[in-house]
């Protein structure tokens, strides 16, 4: 700048003094309050003689909240022994709320402006010469406005010859708008006052160019006091002006980058008090920066947030450093977390005057982050064991209190329907009781809502408290309290089947699960599903690798029993053979043909049966259709095992009261008939067997019913799978008779079931409908 600048806060301190200042005065920055300016710079009025009193000190009188325009000081100092005249302009400087929080001070130094003056006094050559060599421009005018006089300056600095401007206006050579400003303001002001001060105008030089002046005039009288002329000086402020337009447009730019920014800037003065806020500040915490300019942390956020940024605050101030913090700061739905940079701006001595503040909102990153830990940390605890319900609790646990209050993981079980694996509360003994009543109160089928929605649907379901999840009748005083909470229900879902459902009841009681804590949840359910589809492959796995050990063993056993018989046979022919004393008896040559004749029909069996299987598993199970009459069918198979029947010492009934026509594969009808008439023989061995043929709601049953042992039953679903009879040597086959039936009927459209009280026989029931579409 090319006036001295001092700044003081509104405590008389002097805050800011700028180099050219600094050489006008003749003197650096000073600790004095601005009432003692006037004895440590030598300030005197302009008698010369005369301390400046304080409280008229323009600096003071800026200070109590007034304005003032170039008051002459006469300066004096052991830097200036021959004194300095300067004019002094100050003006407040004011808050938001309009409190004065400083003063600014303009000082020019016009001593040679003043010594210009005295020499003029002096003599018209002085003033002439004066006029003349001194490097701003200078103009003289009459009454009437017209140019009688201008410096060299003035004519070099304008491309001028003095006879070519000397006699017109002095109003010409400004621009148009300048010119109006001069003859309808500044003019009519001026010829009543005497003189002006810095008055703007824009010259236009010869060659066209335009320049910024500050124009200053006094009016020299005669000794009627009228005038006779006057003078002005003139100041060239282009350079000046472009410099200051430079810096505002600058100002500009970068306010409009800081406002149309992502993220949040700040400006924080030592006191802690806001300066500057960006607009996404203000959409952010809902305030405007006139709202905030002066007001600290502690009057916009609550206080336990405003003591932590008031330390961290503290600590840049006093260690000058840049720091980068996570902040958490309270937002309309909750409190957020703010990477935030923070660094001191410092003065030319170092000092921190200010504070900037660059933020951005993580909070989304974060809690990424943290979901992301946890989906690791289940995914851990999942493959961990093949155990469903240790791990489930284990995932259960891990919920609670990140996402759940209360946790719990219901199973889809046969014939149960939900049952809770696991259950995690805030309060293990809660917990405990938790599961006590949902295995007390299971889970109601039909609900509208809750978890056997959830179940029944495959979707998710959020909501604002936990229906269908309680019965609110038998509800406990102890869980009374989680009845109210937002819940958040996910299906278990693994390759289309959902096992089970994922329950949360909210951590906070009045705030429901947000759409991210849904997603969260959801990948949680679909990563415990497929856990509990893994460990069920794997238990069914196993499960088959025993089952088909245990039939290789009974196969083999099964097959090596009729080879067996049959090679003590040829043995014991052989023998007789080779001793060759006398023939064998017609008799005893015919029983050892029926025993081989009765093994190979054994084996034969066990083939088929073991072709059969093949096919039906294969989907090969051809059906050869034709109208036939099932009470001819199960006639003659009566009469077929009517041998077999006399062996295992059983009475057999078979009631067929009329004919049941339909169409069916002969063939197969009569293995479904022996299958079971068999089945009933060596289970029922020494007891009477009943078989009926009728027609019963327009299909055809067959009942095979005995008065054996009977199947307890949590068998009886399983009787008819493979292999399943091959659990006991007690008795021998396969055990694929009841898995090969239940294949026959069912390519038939029809169905088999079991009916049976362990001990008292068992009836078996297939209903055919009379046509197969």
């Amino acid at each position: 700048m090319g006036e001295g600048l001092l700044v003081a806060d509104e405590h008389q301190h002097l805050v800011f003094l700028n180099p050219k200042g600094e050489h006008i005065l003749g003197m650096g920055p000073t600790d004095e309050p601005v009432s003692r300016w006037p004895m440590h710079y030598g300030l005197y009025l302009p008698d010369q003689v005369t301390l400046y009193p304080s409280e008229l000190l323009p600096m003071s009188r800026a200070l109590r909240g007034e304005a003032v325009s170039r008051a002459e000081v006469f300066l004096r100092n052991a830097s200036r022994p021959a004194g300095t005249w300067l004019h002094v302009s100050s003006s407040p400087v004011l808050d938001g709320a309009g409190r004065v929080r400083g003063g600014v001070s303009v000082v020019s130094d016009v001593t040679d402006f003043k010594r210009a003056e005295d020499v003029a006094r002096e003599g018209t050559e002085k003033y002439r010469s004066l006029y003349n060599s001194t490097p701003v421009m200078m103009q003289s005018i009459d009454p009437r406005g017209r140019l009688i006089s201008v410096s060299d300056y003035w004519l070099s600095t304008l491309g001028y010859e003095r006879a070519e401007v000397l006699g017109r206006e002095s109003v010409e050579f400004l621009t148009p708008e300048s010119r109006r400003y001069a003859l309808e303001v500044v003019l009519p002001e001026y010829f009543k006052t005497g003189s002006c001060r810095d008055v703007p105008y824009q010259i236009v030089k010869k060659n066209g160019e335009v320049i910024d002046v500050l124009l200053s005039a006094i009016v020299e009288r005669d000794t009627s006091g009228k005038m006779v002329r006057s003078l002005a000086v003139l100041i060239d402020v282009t350079e000046r002006k472009r410099t200051a337009e430079a810096l505002q447009e600058s100002e500009q730019r970068l306010r409009a980058i800081l406002d149309n920014a992502p993220t949040v800037f700040f400006l924080l003065d030592t006191q802690e008090r806001f300066l500057f806020v960006n607009r996404e500040w203000e959409r952010l915490f809902h305030r405007t920066r006139q709202q905030v300019a002066g007001k600290t942390v502690f009057d916009v956020f609550p206080r336990d947030i405003a003591e932590t940024l008031h330390e961290a605050n503290g600590d840049i101030f006093q260690s000058r450093v840049p720091v980068q913090r996570e902040e958490r700061l309270l937002h309309d739905d909750g409190i957020h977390v703010h990477l935030t940079q923070k660094f001191p701006l410092l003065d030319a001595n170092g000092a921190a005057y200010a504070l900037c503040g660059i933020a951005t909102d993580i909070t989304e990153r974060k809690r990424m982050e943290v979901s992301q830990q946890f989906l690791a940390e289940a995914s851990r605890e999942l493959v961990a064991s093949l155990d469903p319900e240790t791990t489930l609790q284990r995932v259960a646990e891990l919920a609670v209190p990140l996402l759940a209050e209360l946790c719990v993981f219901f199973i889809r079980t046969d014939g149960v329907g939900l049952r809770p694996v696991a259950v995690a509360d805030r309060s293990p003994a809660r917990a405990a009781s938790v599961r006590e009543f949902l295995r007390r109160h299971p889970q109601d089928p039909d609900a509208r809502h809750g978890p056997a929605r959830v179940l029944a649907t495959g979707e998710s379901e959020v909501s604002e408290a936990s229906p269908g999840l309680w019965d609110s009748q038998a509800l406990t005083e102890e869980l009374r309290s989680l009845q109210d909470r937002p819940s958040l229900g996910v299906p278990l879902q693994a390759r289309g089947r959902t096992l089970g459902v994922l329950y949360l009841l909210s951590p906070d009681p009045g705030r429901t699960y947000a759409p991210e804590e849904l997603t969260l949840t959801e990948e949680l359910g679909r990563r415990a599903a497929f856990a509990i589809d893994n460990a069920q492959l794997y238990c069914s796995a196993q499960e088959s690798i025993r089952a088909r050990d245990e039939f290789l063993s009974i196969a083999s056993h099964e097959l090596k029993t009729p080879l067996t018989s049959m090679r003590l046979r040829v043995q014991q022919m052989e023998s007789v053979l080779l001793l060759g004393k006398r023939p064998l008896p017609t008799e005893r040559v015919t029983r050892m043909l029926e025993v081989f004749e009765d093994q190979l029909q054994r084996l034969s069996n066990l083939a088929d049966h073991l072709l059969d299987v093949s096919r039906v598993h294969e989907k090969r199970l051809d059906l050869r259709m034709e109208e036939l009459d099932l009470v001819t069918v199960a006639r003659h198979m009566a009469g077929h095992v009517e041998e077999p029947l006399q062996k295992a010492g059983c009475e057999f009934e078979l009631v067929a009261p009329e004919p049941v026509w339909g169409r069916w594969d002969r063939l197969r009808m009569e293995q479904v008939m022996l299958n079971l008439l068999t089945n009933a023989m060596k289970y029922g061995a020494g007891h009477p067997i009943r078989m009926e043929v009728a027609r019963r709601a327009g299909k055809a049953r067959l009942t095979v019913e005995d008065h054996g042992m009977g199947i307890p039953f949590e068998s009886q679903a399983r009787i008819f799978e493979r292999f399943e009879r091959a659990a006991s040597r007690n008795y021998g086959g396969l055990g694929l008779g009841l898995f090969i039936t239940r294949r026959i009927v069912e390519a038939h459209g029809g169905s088999i079931r079991v009916e049976s009280d362990p001990g008292h026989g068992a009836r078996f029931i297939v209903e055919l409908p009379p046509r197969l579409a």
